[in-house]
């Protein structure tokens, strides 16, 4: 037997009230590439760990490192939270000064935005475990490797506080931090060359603000006008699927032009969901293309000026 939504909902409420000041730390997308290989996102893991569990006050709920940019639904005062970032910016820097890859990362700063409500917290954790998924063609939301996200409602997941197969290191701490500092971390689990996200985010409470597995799978895998919202306060150049934006384009045409699919519109229509899709989606032209079919000369004249449109 089910509870009601209503005792659902707020039992999601008093876990969140419970979390105290819950946070969105981004960082910009637009900024050249930092992890350019497995190696380095595998490190990229680890240090991100280790910063995390530095700052006990703080607990991270999900997160997800792209190549560029880095995405953390976390909880915790905000000032340990820019303390935790420099710390993972410093030993970043570390990390990729030995591989030879002379980099300060003196523009790769975070942004802190509180999150106010229940709502805008599970907003933001599922935009954050979609973020890989809408990049990388061979992953879904469930599985894209880099994040916490394969950790929700997984069952098989390890644990924070389970036994471990491997450990790490000292000798590996070394190398990753390029410092003896931080000897004291070893023990923590160390899975495929990495500490697992299992390990040290509070994956449990994240879990907790959803009413149950259907509510987040829903919300991560169909909320979009959520995830869109969020994209442009936060000025990400989002790219959605072809899937997730026909699925959009389909909805635009049946509300504004009583139309069941784009092959059903006429020129000028066609060209106004195109301005929709660039200009409140940030499709590019071959997105475009292909869901609307129309050349991309078409495109060019609606979009002299862009430099999207190829």
């Amino acid at each position: 037997m089910t509870n009601s939504f209503g005792i659902e909902e707020n039992r999601c409420e008093i876990i969140f009230q419970r979390l105290g000041p819950c946070w969105h730390l981004y960082t910009p997308d637009n900024h050249p590439v930092i992890l350019t290989c497995v190696a380095d996102y595998k490190a990229a893991m680890t240090i991100l760990a280790i910063c995390a569990i530095s700052y006990p006050s703080i607990r991270i709920l999900t997160f997800q490192w792209m190549s560029n940019h880095l995405h953390i639904t976390l909880a915790g005062p905000e000032e340990d939270i820019s303390l935790m970032f420099d710390m993972l910016k410093k030993y970043l820097v570390k990390y990729l000064n030995a591989k030879g890859i002379s980099s300060s990362l003196k523009d790769w700063k975070h942004t802190l935005r509180r999150i106010e409500s229940l709502k805008d917290l599970r907003n933001v954790i599922t935009y954050n475990n979609r973020n890989g998924f809408l990049v990388n063609p061979d992953s879904t939301p469930l599985t894209y490797p880099w994040g916490a996200n394969c950790c929700f409602f997984y069952p098989d997941a390890p644990r924070k506080g389970s036994v471990a197969r491997e450990t790490i290191h000292v000798r590996k701490i070394r190398e990753l931090f390029h410092t003896h500092k931080l000897d004291g971390y070893k023990g923590l689990p160390f899975e495929d060359g990495y500490i697992p996200p299992s390990s040290f985010c509070d994956i449990e409470s994240a879990e907790g603000v959803f009413r149950n597995a259907r509510h987040y799978f829903s919300l991560v895998s169909r909320n979009l006008e959520s995830m869109k919202a969020i994209a442009k306060e936060i000025g990400e150049s989002v790219f959605y699927t072809d899937d997730d934006l026909y699925a959009a384009v389909c909805e635009i045409c049946r509300k504004k032009y009583d139309a069941r699919q784009p092959s059903l519109l006429s020129a000028q229509a066609k060209m106004e969901v195109a301005r929709i899709m660039h200009f409140d989606y940030n499709a590019g032209a071959k997105q475009i293309a292909r869901i609307l079919k129309v050349d991309n000369s078409v495109l060019r004249s609606i979009f002299p000026d862009s430099d999207t449109i190829e």
